[in-house]
């Protein structure tokens, strides 16, 4: 399986900014994202891995080097202005490549990515894009992207997972959760649902109020549907999500495909971990 992942990286710190990319103070925590979000994905994934091998009896042990071939062949590709960038504290891989946006409006660098990403599509088995804090600990995950969309005649449908953090002493918190009692003014918030089969039991998933989950990963049929739909409008959107980041994320999804995530209960299924801790922000439920 061939797999291409784009993310947008910029690190410009602004006195006052709430956004982590603009925190001189989480520095550090956004180097180790940014590590984890690129090495870590690539040595989670990827065909290499190590073994403890004896050299016989009596002598040393060994980390001896392995190719798995469960492994995928996953490329990724960062996107990021040298100016405005914690790239440099990355170390070195064949399947890491740095791109300069070459834009001076660092907030167009996700929409960028993001469309570099789906003008390449064709030379991949599945795409994704991902914000620079995002860990993919599911060793399934990508099949399973293959798998969902193989139940589908068409491909109309986006799977995208949970953005999840880890409350300590509490468990799982997901982001990006449902307003009560929906949108019904929002064009894609229509409560459908979806079953398939995995495994052991069904897993249901429902049409997302809220659509964004920091990334969204398509195969090469979707993605060629969505880069088309794009291509036609010169990559001009005639609404606007919150941010930059939802914008290039699922913003580009929404007027060509249905996103669907699993219903909360079954999040475990398709999930990944935003490095960070935006559950503190909010108080708990009482």
């Amino acid at each position: 399986m061939k797999v291409l992942l784009a993310i947008p990286h910029v690190f410009e710190p602004k006195p006052g900014s709430l956004y982590s990319s603009q925190t001189e103070a989480k520095r550090e925590s956004k180097r180790k994202a940014l590590f984890e979000a690129t090495i870590g994905n690539l040595n989670r994934h990827g065909k290499r891995h190590w073994i403890h091998a004896s050299l016989g009896y009596l002598k040393p042990v060994v980390n001896r080097e392995l190719k798995s071939s469960e492994g995928i062949d996953l490329t990724i590709q960062l996107y990021s202005p040298k100016k405005s960038s914690l790239a440099s504290s990355l170390p070195s891989d064949p399947n890491l490549t740095i791109i300069d946006p070459q834009t001076q409006e660092y907030i167009e660098t996700p929409l960028i990515a993001s469309r570099r990403l789906l003008e390449q599509s064709e030379n991949f088995d599945l795409i994704g894009y991902m914000e620079d804090d995002i860990a993919i600990h599911d060793r399934d995950f990508f099949s399973k992207i293959l798998y969902l969309d193989a139940q589908t005649k068409f491909g109309e449908y986006a799977f995208l997972p949970h953005r999840c953090e880890h409350i300590e002493g509490r468990g799982d918190v997901i982001l990006s959760g449902d307003p009560d009692g929906g949108r019904p003014d929002l064009f894609w918030d229509t409560g459908e649902e979806l079953e398939y089969f995995w495994a052991v039991s069904k897993k249901r998933f429902y049409r997302a109020t809220n659509p964004h989950s920091g990334c969204y990963f398509l195969t090469r049929r979707q993605a060629r549907v969505v880069k088309s739909y794009w291509e036609r409008r010169d990559w001009k959107p005639d609404f606007q999500l919150s941010g930059p980041l939802e914008q290039a994320g699922s913003g580009l999804l929404l007027p060509v495909l249905k996103v669907m995530k699993t219903v909360p209960e079954h999040y475990r299924f398709l999930m990944v971990e935003h490095l960070d801790k935006l559950w503190k922000r909010h108080e708990f439920e009482v």
